[in-house]
């Protein structure tokens, strides 16, 4: 394999191996986190090209405006009670406004030794184009898309770098969840049990502010 200056990559530099490995971010709401992103966030990581998945909670989500139920700081507490292993809880989204472009921008100047790959589900790719500064995005972002069903991998035009990444995810939403806990039924394999009691108590009862 060659690298961009033409100089074989040499897989048993660890180091060097480290430098070519991508960091797979994961933005959203989580109102709440479920199993379904991490059952993602595990599947990606056998990926031997991904070194580590970060989870980006947006403060302010530019498609769903100020529609979060939990606080920031609440869901993010959430993030940082299941994480495993190659999985990293990171707040540069907190007090962002909610685009991609300028979150990319940011990353790159607080990790500039890091490589990224932002994860998108099927049913985001046709509406790419329509992202703020697409054009930009094209050029500095490597996309890895998750097929949803209902959704086909046609490729907008013009097309982003991306790789198709078929991961059987399970039928899982933050808002099935709050749908099911309004209604008082179970959450059977839908939450981490180390934070299930929580979570419905914070949904039903609100946060509890000193």
């Amino acid at each position: 394999m060659k690298t961009s200056h033409g100089r074989a990559f040499d897989h048993n530099n660890k180091e060097e191996r480290d430098q070519q490995r991508l960091t797979a971010l994961i933005g959203g709401s989580f109102d709440p986190i479920h199993n379904g992103h991490l059952h993602l966030a595990r599947e990606l990581l056998k990926d031997p090209l991904i070194s580590v998945v970060a989870f980006l909670p947006v403060g302010r989500h530019h498609f769903k405006g100020d529609r979060a139920v939990l606080s920031y700081s609440t869901r993010a507490a959430l993030i940082d009670r299941v994480l495993e292993p190659g999985m990293e809880l990171w707040e540069d989204d907190a007090s962002g406004n909610g685009f991609t472009a300028d979150l990319i921008r940011r990353l790159r100047i607080r990790y500039p030794e890091k490589r990224f790959a932002f994860v998108i589900g099927s049913d985001n790719l046709s509406q790419l184009p329509l992202w703020r500064e697409y054009e930009w995005l094209r050029e500095n972002l490597f996309f890895i898309v998750i097929p949803r069903p209902g959704y086909d991998l046609r490729m907008p035009e013009p097309a982003p770098r991306c790789q198709i990444k078929a991961i059987d995810a399970p039928d899982i939403s933050s808002s099935q969840i709050r749908a099911l806990i309004a209604s008082g039924q179970p959450l059977t394999g839908l939450l981490p049990q180390c934070i299930e009691e929580d979570v419905v108590k914070l949904y039903t009862q609100g946060e509890q502010h000193p």
